[in-house]
């Protein structure tokens, strides 16, 4: 029987590293066996972050779910592609780095070789006015114009060149910008339902509740949640809940307009900023889309079975001048909580709540 093999470490530094590696690894085990977790790569990943605290926002969410009492796979799953998968956006954007720095180069190389064709010009202009002056025959005349065209034309195909190489060379930078902009645009969607993100959703906000405190408008912030999406996943597998996630998405896009945005929060749950709106506006427009949302009748693809209804609760706060952007998160939060606790299916804002009909 072969004995085990204790680590060999060059220095006490090393040695407490490894100490560090396994406390970590250990700790995220217990957590995922305490709450019954399948210990699938990306939880046990997302745990070691957590118990090493090397991701503040990893903490922050695994935080809320473990106040929830359990450890959801998809919300896991959502967490992890949040904050700890690997992207290829930074890939990309060095990539486009790199060829905007070549075509400044290009550019710079074009810039230099028309400074020289310049100076070279003004010496053979100079020449050719020495030789006028010091010659009067009608053969020397001659061939002094005669090296003035030429060099007219020497310096006109230069000057040629050299437009049609900086319009070739802003044609691909304005190529590449367009690719920035894809790129960024494409890390703040959610890859599933393709509306906004949670990162998205965080520069959003904090820019709308300045934009408020400084012009004193009307901002009313929304926190939805679909009801009872766990027991979806449980009875009819996670590609149905995916595609009910969709549905959601896609009946909220359908009904806000202009500067108002939607994103997917987190898991099943989804927030909706809506600038310029009033809270009886904004209620009205939410209690349009719950009702929507509880009407549609969902089947199995293939089999038609019933899903039965899925219905979403709501919460909505209005800013307040001066309120925070945790704090505008907090109300709507709570709001979120009531709408739940009163029965589900229901819009709750600070004063008016709206039932199921």
């Amino acid at each position: 029987m072969s004995e085990s093999k204790t680590p060999v470490f060059v220095c006490p530094e090393d040695q407490q590293a490894f100490a560090k590696v396994y406390e970590h690894a250990d700790t995220a085990s217990q957590l995922i066996a305490e709450h019954g977790t399948p210990p699938f790569p990306n939880t046990f990943a997302l745990m070691y972050a957590y118990a090493a605290k090397s991701d503040n926002k990893v903490v922050v969410a695994v935080d809320e779910m473990l106040e929830r009492g359990a450890l959801c796979q998809y919300e896991i799953d959502e967490v992890y592609n949040l904050h700890l998968r690997p992207t290829d956006d930074h890939a990309k954007r060095e990539n486009i780095g790199r060829e905007v720095e070549q075509q400044l180069s290009s550019i710079l190389d074009l810039v230099g070789t028309s400074m020289e064709n310049s100076d070279q010009f003004e010496v053979a202009l100079t020449e050719i006015e020495r030789d006028l002056s010091d010659s009067s025959s009608s053969a020397a005349l001659s061939s002094a114009v005669a090296r003035l065209m030429s060099e007219s034309r020497r310096m006109t195909d230069q000057s040629r060149r050299l437009s049609d190489g900086l319009m070739a060379s802003m044609k691909q930078i304005e190529r590449l910008q367009h690719e920035l902009e894809a790129v960024r645009n494409e890390s703040m969607r959610d890859p599933l339902t393709s509306i906004y993100n949670r990162r998205a959703f965080d520069l959003r906000v904090a820019a709308e509740v300045e934009a408020a405190n400084k012009q004193g408008s009307s901002l009313c912030l929304v926190m939805a949640d679909l009801d009872h999406f766990k027991r979806v996943n449980d009875n009819f597998g996670h590609r149905v809940g995916d595609e009910i996630l969709k549905i959601f998405a896609s009946i909220v896009t359908n009904n806000i307009k202009g500067k108002d945005l939607v994103a997917r929060y987190g898991g099943e749950e989804f927030a909706i900023i809506l600038p310029a709106t009033g809270l009886q506006q904004a209620t009205q427009l939410i209690d349009r889309i719950r009702e929507q949302m509880s009407q549609r009748k969902l089947v199995l693809k293939g089999t038609k079975t019933p899903i039965g209804a899925i219905t979403a609760s709501f919460g909505i706060a209005q800013h307040q001048p001066g309120l925070a952007i945790s704090g505008l998160i907090e109300q709507a939060d709570q709001r979120l909580y009531l709408a739940k606790s009163n029965g589900r299916n229901r819009v709750q804002s600070d004063d008016l709540a709206s039932n199921a009909a």
